[in-house]
């Protein structure tokens, strides 16, 4: 009798790896909503730079709307007013004109 009382005392002890299941389903719920997203934005704005040509509106991370004079790898040089040509990395463009015009009337 004491030893049927003892067997009914025992706890089941869970699957360890279920206590993860939770974790991993966050994790995967913030890569496709977070991180996710964010790659395939960075991925398009550098396939954008990579396509920029003599001649196309740009806006930069500053604020600023230029147009490009000389593509380069690294270093765009660019012209914000008449005669005022400025070197810019290529992280530092942020938009092509045209696209911001369009995203601003479809707003």
């Amino acid at each position: 009798m004491i030893e049927l009382a003892y067997a009914a005392g025992e706890a089941v002890q869970p699957n360890p790896w279920m206590q993860f299941i939770p974790w991993i389903a966050i994790f995967a719920l913030v890569y496709f909503m977070m991180i996710r997203p964010q790659q395939k934005r960075e991925k398009e704005r550098q396939a954008m730079i990579s396509a920029l040509k003599k001649g196309d509106r740009v806006l930069l991370v500053s604020g600023f709307y230029a147009r490009v004079l000389r593509p380069g790898e690294n270093v765009i040089g660019v012209e914000l007013a008449p005669n005022v040509v400025v070197e810019v990395e290529r992280n530092a463009i942020a938009a092509k004109a045209d696209d911001v015009a369009e995203t601003a009337k479809a707003a």
